[in-house]
C-alpha cells in the first residue's frame, strides 16, 4: 500500500475508534511519530480526512478531530434508515441459501460491553452483515455508500453507552432480519431493518445527552 493511503487508513481508524477523540487537538509532528510514517504522507492523509469532514484545520496550530453533534448523529442515521431499507428490500431478490446462513451465523454473535476485544470483534462482524446485505442489492454504488456510513457509525458508537441487554437486543433484531429473509416478507424486512437502526440512533443521542448534562 503506498505511503499516503497507509498513513491514511491508519489514521482514519484512529478516529474512528475513538482512539483520538472527538474535539481532540492533533498535529502533523505528533502523528508523524505515532504511525512512524514520513510527513508528506502523513500531511496527504490529514488533507484527505479535512475533505472527508473528520478533521478540522487549526490555523498556525494544527489539527481538531471533528467532534459531534446532534446534527450530525441525525443526518448519519436518517442516512442508514434510508439506504439500508432499500439495500435490504433490493436484497431479498438476491440472498441465496448460503448467504442467508451466513447472515443467521452472525446475528448469533454478541458482545461484552467491558472488553475491548469483544468489542472490536462485534465490530467487524457487525459490518459483515450490514456489508452481505448491501452488497447483495445489486447496487454497487449504495453497497459502497452503506459501507462508509457504517464506518462513521463506530465512530459515534464509541460514545453510546454500551450494555450487555443491549448487545443480546442486537442479536435478535439481526435474527429479526434473517427471519424476515427467509419468509419473503418485504414489510417485515423493511420493519425490522428500520427497527434496527433507529435503536442505535436512539441509544447514541440518550448517550449524548446524558453527557452533555453531566458535563
Amino acid at each position: 500500500m503506498p505511503l499516503a493511503d497507509d498513513a491514511y487508513t491508519r489514521l482514519r481508524n484512529l478516529i474512528l475508534s475513538g482512539e483520538l477523540a472527538p474535539n481532540s487537538a492533533i498535529t502533523e509532528n505528533a502523528i508523524v511519530d505515532r504511525l512512524a510514517i514520513g510527513k508528506t504522507p502523513v500531511r496527504e492523509a490529514m488533507r484527505r480526512l479535512v475533505l472527508e469532514g473528520l478533521l478540522d484545520v487549526v490555523p498556525r496550530l494544527g489539527y481538531t478531530v471533528v467532534g459531534m453533534s446532534r446534527k450530525d448523529v441525525d443526518d448519519l442515521f436518517h442516512l442508514r434508515v434510508v439506504t439500508e431499507v432499500a439495500a435490504a428490500l433490493a436484497a431479498m431478490e438476491h440472498l441465496d441459501g448460503a448467504a442467508i446462513a451466513r447472515l443467521d451465523e452472525l446475528s448469533q454473535v454478541g458482545y461484552e460491553p467491558d472488553d475491548p476485544e469483544s468489542l472490536g470483534r462485534y465490530a467487524l462482524i457487525n459490518a459483515e452483515f450490514h456489508d452481505i446485505i448491501g452488497r447483495a442489492s445489486g447496487n454497487r454504488r449504495l453497497a459502497d455508500l452503506i459501507e462508509r456510513l457504517m464506518l462513521e457509525s463506530r465512530r459515534f458508537v464509541q460514545v453510546a453507552n454500551l450494555s450487555a441487554e443491549h448487545g443480546r437486543e442486537m442479536a435478535v433484531q439481526h435474527q429479526a432480519i434473517v427471519d424476515a429473509f427467509r419468509s419473503g416478507d418485504k414489510d417485515a424486512l423493511a420493519e425490522a431493518v428500520r427497527l434496527h437502526v433507529t435503536d442505535s440512533w436512539t441509544l447514541v443521542l440518550d448517550s449524548l445527552l446524558a453527557q452533555s448534562t453531566t458535563g
